[in-house]
């Protein structure tokens, strides 16, 4: 069974697993959570100061879903990853981070035709650079998917398969 919590747990793992250069020179893990805010709550100073480079994983909650029956319901569906980036004009290149398209690059890689529990391949579709920053950088990746959602199934049975099928109709002759 697939409902949006597993979609979601798979796209924090991948993108938790990814290893990334810090402000440091450091090698780490990339820093993961799902989206709340936290950019314009750490820059408020209303949140806690988290590990950079971070990816938020963000539900865009505009699906319009269609009924598949017996519980089923089917949406294409809008991860939006939110990557915070922290950059220092340590290079002279005042206000010129291009570390961020390195980052983005390796998320597109990773995600990129990556096939969550009960998705479709996710496609990067629209990309967001913030214009208006200090020395941390937010970038947004929207990754379009088709969900089938089996939260409202009662009977548990449940063939999950990706387009194209490999299904065969034999009708009777005439």
């Amino acid at each position: 069974m697939a409902t949006i919590k597993q979609p979601v747990q798979d796209i924090l793992t991948l993108l938790g697993n990814m290893q990334v250069v810090n402000a440091d020179g450091n090698t780490v893990v990339l820093y993961t959570r799902v989206w709340n805010n936290q950019y314009k709550l750490e820059q408020d100073g209303k949140l806690y100061s988290y590990a950079k480079p971070a990816a938020f994983v963000e539900v865009v909650n505009q699906a319009a879903y269609s009924v598949l029956g017996q519980g089923y319901r089917s949406a294409d569906i809008i991860f939006r990853i939110h990557l915070i980036h922290e950059y220092y004009n340590i290079d002279g290149t005042l206000e010129q981070d291009l570390a961020i398209f390195d980052l983005r690059d390796a998320v597109i890689a990773l995600l990129h035709l990556h096939c969550p529990t009960g998705c479709g391949p996710l496609n990067a579709v629209k990309e967001q650079q913030e214009y208006d920053h200090t020395n941390i950088y937010h970038y947004t990746i929207d990754f379009v998917c088709n969900f089938t959602d089996t939260g409202g199934s009662t009977d548990g049975q449940f063939i999950y398969s990706v387009p194209p099928y490999d299904a065969q109709i034999e009708t009777p002759a005439p």
